[in-house]
C-alpha cells in the first residue's frame, strides 16, 4: 500500500500524463484538419479552373495531365465530410456522393477500359470551356473508392476498417506522387497511373493521412498521440520516414544536374537510410531490453505478491478453520450444557416426587417398626424394607445433586482435610489391585463447597475408576490452585486413572444421569452426574479428558475460599429443656400428599400431640383465624398456594407462630425469607420432626 504522498504523486503523474496526451491528440487533430483543408482547397481550385476557364492548378508542369472535374468533386466532398466531423446526415451524404462518383468511374474502367464520364460532365457543367478536361485514372478511381468506403466505416465506428482502407489509398496515391517526384517517365505507361495528376496524387495522400489522423485516438495510429516514450519514438521515426523521400529527391536532382554521380548518390542514399536504421535498431533494442527488465521485475513482483497473498490466504484459512472448530466446540458445549440443564430440571422434579413417595414409605416403616419389635421375623422384613428405602434416598440425593437444586452446606473447606477423609473411603472401595496416589495439598488451600458432597464426589470417581481398571492400575488425586491472575480464583482437583478411557461419543454423555456403560445392575449412572452437579452448584466446573486406552482425568474446578475465622471460645450454654408433652395447643399439619400427611399425623398423635391436618393452604388460613396452634408443619409445594405464601399469610394472623417446612423439593430459597422458619427435607426421620416440634412449640400463649 502506498503512503498518502505516494498516492498524491501517482495521481499527479497520471493527471499530467492525461493532460499531455490531450495536448498531443489536439495537435494531431489540427494536422488532420490542415491536410483535409489542403485536399478541399485542391479540389475547389480544380473546379474553379473549369468554371473560370483559366488554368490555376491544372498545368503545374506542361507535360503532365490535369485533374478531372469528377475527381475534384469527389475530393472536395470527402474533405468536407471529414471537416464536418460526426454530423451524421451531412457527413454521410457527402461520403455517399464521393462513393457514387468513385464506383461509377471504377466501373467504367473495369467494363469499358477508360473514363467515359469526365467529358460529358465537363461539357454539361462548364461548356463552353477553353480548357482541356482531364480524365480519371484507374488509380485515382480506386483511391477515391477506398477513401469513400473508409469514411463511411469511420462514421459507423469501424475504425480498423477505416485505417486499412485509408492506408491502401495512401499507398496507391503515394506511388504516383513518388513517380512525379523522381521523374519516372514510364509511370504513364502503366495503366493504373496513366492519367493521375500530380496535385491529384498529393490531395489523395493528404486526405488518406487526414482520415487516419482524425481517429488517431481510436485507430492504429493512437500511438502517435501518446505522451510517453513510445509516442515520442513513433513521432521521431515518422519524421525520419518522411525525410527519406526528400533526401532521395534531392540526390536525384543532383544526379540530373550532373553535380554528383549516380554511384555516389546511391551510396549516400544507402548511408542515409542505413545509419538511422542502425540507430533505431540499437535504440529499439535498448528499449526492448529495458522493457524485458521491467517485465522481469514485474513478474518477480507479481510472484512475490502472489506468494504473499497465498501465504496470507493460508493463514486466514487456518484462522477461519480454527475459529470454525472452536465455534463448533463451543456450540457442542452449549448444547451439552443446555441438554444437561433440561435433564437437571426434569430430574429435580422426579426427585421431588420420589421424596414424597419415600417419605410415605419410610414413615410408615418407622411406625411399623415400633409395633414389631417383639416379632423377630416381622422386624427382619421391616429392616430390609428400611434399607431399600435408604438406598432410594441416596439415589434421589444424587439426582438432586445433578439438578443443582440440592441444598448444600457450603462453607470454606480445608482441602487437605477433605482429601484425607476421602482417602479412608477410597482405600476400602478400590481394593488391593489398584495403587492409590493421593497427594495431600497445602494446609492453607481452602475451597468453597459442601465437604460431605466433595468426599462423595471423590468416592464416586474412585468407584468409576475401579470399574475401568479390572486388572489394576493407578488412581491419582492431586490439587493445585489456578493462575493468580484468574478471576475469580479457583482450585483444581485432578482425579486420574489408568483405565480403559472413554470414546468421544461416551465422553459427550458421561455426565447425563442414568447414562452408564456398565453391565446391568452394576451402576446407576448417577456418579458423574453428582460430581457435575456439585461443581456447577458451587460455581465451578467439571472438565473431563479421556482417550480409549489412555485412561481418564477429571478436573473438579471449585471456587477458592479464604481461611475461616475461628471464633473465640466462650462459656458453654446449657441446653434448654424441651417442654413436656402433651401440649395444650394443637399442632397444625398442612400437606397435599395424603400418604405423607397421614404418616405425620399418626406419628405426632402417637407421641401425645393434638393434631389438626388439612390438605390445602386456604383451609389452613380458615383454621388460623379461630384456633391458636403450638406449631405449624407446612409442605412447600402445594396447589393453589405454596408453603411460603401460606406462611406469610399465617404470620399476619399469628406473627410469632413457629413454622416447620417439609419439602421433597430441594430449591427452597423462597423459604429463607420466612423469619424463624425451619426446613426439613423429605424423607426425614419422624424422630427429627418430634425434636423440632418440642423445640419450637409455643406454650406461652393461653389456650383458646
Amino acid at each position: 500500500m502506498h503512503a498518502p504522498d505516494d498516492d498524491l504523486d501517482i495521481g499527479t503523474r497520471t493527471s499530467d500524463w492525461g493532460l499531455s496526451r490531450l495536448h498531443a491528440a489536439t495537435s494531431v487533430r489540427w494536422v488532420a484538419k490542415l491536410l483535409a483543408w489542403v485536399a478541399l482547397l485542391t479540389g475547389a481550385a480544380a473546379l474553379c479552373e473549369y468554371g473560370l476557364g483559366r488554368p490555376l492548378l491544372d498545368h503545374l508542369a506542361p507535360a503532365l495531365t490535369g485533374m478531372s472535374p469528377l475527381t475534384a468533386m469527389a475530393l472536395a466532398a470527402l474533405a468536407l465530410s471529414c471537416l464536418l466531423g460526426r454530423r451524421a446526415r451531412p457527413s454521410w451524404l457527402l461520403a455517399g456522393v464521393a462513393a457514387c462518383i468513385a464506383f461509377a468511374l471504377l466501373g467504367a474502367h473495369l467494363l469499358i477500359g477508360h473514363d467515359v464520364f469526365s467529358g460529358p460532365v465537363n461539357a454539361w457543367l462548364f461548356a463552353p470551356s477553353p480548357l482541356v478536361h482531364g480524365s480519371v485514372s484507374p488509380a485515382t478511381a480506386s483511391c477515391l473508392a477506398l477513401l469513400s468506403v473508409a469514411r463511411m466505416a469511420q462514421l459507423a465506428g469501424r475504425h480498423k476498417v477505416c485505417d486499412v482502407l485509408a492506408l491502401l489509398a495512401f499507398a496507391v496515391a503515394g506511388i504516383g506522387l513518388l513517380g512525379y517526384a523522381y521523374g519516372v517517365k514510364d509511370l504513364y505507361s502503366v495503366l493504373l497511373f496513366n492519367a493521375m495528376a500530380v496535385h491529384t496524387a498529393l490531395a489523395l495522400v493528404c486526405l488518406a493521412i487526414s482520415m487516419m489522423l482524425f481517429q488517431a485516438d481510436q485507430g492504429w495510429l493512437n500511438v502517435v498521440t501518446l505522451s510517453n516514450r513510445a509516442g515520442a519514438a513513433t513521432r521521431r521515426q515518422l519524421l525520419l520516414t518522411a525525410i527519406l523521400p526528400v533526401i532521395g529527391w534531392l540526390l536525384l536532382s543532383a544526379v540530373n544536374a550532373r553535380a554528383i554521380g549516380a554511384p555516389a548518390a546511391l551510396a549516400l542514399v544507402v548511408a542515409t537510410v542505413f545509419m538511422p536504421l542502425v540507430i533505431l535498431i540499437i535504440k529499439d533494442g535498448r528499449v526492448t531490453a529495458r522493457l524485458d527488465l521491467q517485465r522481469h521485475k514485474q513478474r518477480r513482483l507479481e510472484t512475490t505478491i502472489r506468494q504473499r497473498l497465498e501465504l496470507e490466504l493460508d493463514e486466514k484459512r487456518a484462522e477461519l478453520e480454527q475459529e470454525s472448530a472452536q465455534r463448533i466446540v463451543a456450540e457442542q458445549a452449549m448444547n451439552r450444557a443446555q441438554r444437561l440443564d433440561a435433564v437437571g430440571q426434569l430430574t429435580g422434579g422426579i426427585a421431588h416426587d420420589f421424596n414424597n413417595l419415600l417419605m410415605g414409605v419410610s414413615g410408615n416403616l418407622e411406625l411399623l417398626h415400633r409395633h414389631v419389635v417383639s416379632d423377630p421375623k416381622a422386624l427382619k422384613y421391616v429392616t430390609r424394607a428400611t434399607l431399600s428405602t435408604e438406598k432410594g434416598i441416596r439415589l434421589t440425593g444424587q439426582l438432586l445433586a445433578f439438578s443443582r437444586t440440592q441444598r448444600l452446606n457450603v462453607s470454606a473447606v480445608n482441602l487437605a482435610d477433605s482429601v484425607n477423609a476421602a482417602f479412608e473411603l477410597v482405600g476400602n472401595a478400590l481394593g488391593p489391585d489398584i495403587n492409590i496416589d493421593m497427594q495431600t495439598p497445602n494446609r492453607h488451600l481452602f475451597v468453597s463447597t459442601d465437604p460431605l458432597q466433595l468426599e462423595m464426589a471423590i468416592l464416586n470417581l474412585a468407584l468409576n475408576a475401579r470399574d475401568a481398571m479390572p486388572d489394576g492400575g493407578w488412581f491419582t488425586v492431586k490439587c493445585s490452585p489456578t493462575e493468580p491472575s484468574s478471576t475469580p480464583p479457583t482450585v483444581s482437583i485432578h482425579v486420574s486413572d489408568s483405565g480403559t478411557g472413554m470414546s468421544p461419543e461416551v465422553l459427550a454423555k458421561a455426565c447425563e444421569p442414568f447414562f452408564t456403560t456398565k453391565e446391568s445392575g452394576r451402576g446407576t449412572g448417577l456418579g458423574l452426574a453428582q460430581v457435575y452437579g456439585l461443581c456447577r452448584q458451587c460455581g465451578g466446573d467439571l472438565r473431563i479428558t479421556s482417550e480409549l486406552g489412555q485412561g481418564s482425568t477429571f478436573e473438579l474446578v471449585l471456587p477458592a475460599a479464604e481461611r475461616p475465622q475461628v471464633p473465640p471460645r466462650g462459656e458453654v450454654q446449657p441446653m434448654t429443656t424441651a417442654p413436656a408433652i402433651p401440649f395444650a395447643r394443637p399442632v397444625l399439619v398442612v400437606d397435599d400428599d395424603d400418604a405423607v400427611r397421614t404418616v405425620l399425623v399418626d406419628d405426632l398423635r402417637a407421641r401425645g400431640y393434638q393434631v389438626i391436618d388439612v390438605d390445602r393452604g386456604s383451609k389452613a388460613l380458615a383454621l388460623l383465624g379461630n384456633t391458636r396452634f403450638a406449631v405449624a408443619v407446612i409442605d412447600f409445594l402445594m396447589p393453589e398456594m405454596n408453603g411460603a405464601e401460606l406462611a406469610r399469610k399465617a404470620r399476619q394472623f399469628v406473627p410469632q407462630l413457629p413454622i416447620i417446612f417439609i419439602s421433597g423439593y430441594a430449591d427452597t430459597l423462597a423459604l429463607d425469607a420466612i423469619a424463624g422458619a425451619v426446613v426439613l427435607r423429605k424423607p426425614f426421620e419422624l424422630a427429627e420432626l418430634d425434636r423440632l416440634v418440642r423445640e419450637l412449640a409455643d406454650t406461652t400463649q393461653p389456650v383458646t
